[in-house]
């Protein structure tokens, strides 16, 4: 008699947390940010984790811009222009414990950090419900010599964390057609530029879209994306990072 997928399922949580119990007796963990013991096979300690900062502030209520004046409710770009996503969300500050655990995914390979943050997104998601029903999810794509050289896409291991989270499919559906200069380097009107028409859907659609990425400094990356995925037909593009510069 075969067993049921939920009977499997906890077989194997409890497996998975035995193996993990083992190694930890055996290779300690170091948190990441203060360097001591880390709880399980967890990135960072007890006190790291429980110290992680939402945004604080007045903040633009579409991408989450911090504002300088109380009475507004958007910043320029959203009270300006059309954005192409609906809403932006992020968990935190870039310049903190964030930004750490971000770097160390995109630079030092950690990909235990990728599912630590996989899961952070998406109990933000079920905590808070920012953005309502989705159908799919999708991370920002990377250009294929970029994605050769780091060997994988931190985006993608974000989403497809955040979709296995949610029992919802996490697809791609963008491609990055054309390589571009790094965006730090540029300012931000230079940023939108730099992306134009650097992105193209591979599969056309109707719904409601959540685009992943580690990090949203202006705005101009999921923007083009956004605006690539409406093109492809898909009707509302909600965009969620871990950190926000």
């Amino acid at each position: 008699m075969r067993r049921s997928s939920c009977a499997w399922r906890a077989s194997s949580s409890a497996a998975r947390s035995a193996a993990e119990g083992v190694l930890a007796l055996l290779f300690p963990p170091r948190c990441l940010v203060c360097g001591r013991p880390a709880e399980g096979l967890g990135p960072l300690c007890r006190t790291c984790e429980e110290g992680l900062l939402p945004l604080g502030g007045e903040r633009c209520v579409q991408c989450e811009e911090p504002l300088d004046d109380p009475w507004l409710d958007l910043c320029r770009p959203c009270g300006t222009r059309d954005r192409g996503f609906a809403l932006a969300r992020s968990l935190g500050p870039y310049e903190s414990a964030w930004g750490t655990l971000v770097r160390s995914l995109k630079f030092e390979r950690e990909r235990l950090v990728a599912r630590f943050l996989a899961d952070r997104l998406t109990a933000h998601l079920a905590e808070k419900d920012p953005f309502g029903p989705i159908d799919v999810v999708t991370p920002v794509p990377m250009a294929r010599t970029d994605q050769r050289r780091r060997g994988f896409n931190q985006a993608a291991l974000l989403a497809r964390g955040v979709g296995r989270g949610l029992g919802l499919p996490a697809e791609p559906l963008l491609v990055k057609v054309r390589q571009t200069p790094p965006q730090a380097e540029l300012a931000a009107a230079a940023r939108r530029e730099n992306l134009r028409g650097a992105f193209r859907p591979i599969r056309s659609g109707a719904g409601r879209v959540l685009l992943v990425d580690d990090i949203y400094t202006t705005g101009s990356t999921v923007e083009a994306c956004a605006r690539a995925l409406k093109s492809g037909g898909w009707e509302r593009v909600f965009v969620l990072t871990v950190a926000r510069a």
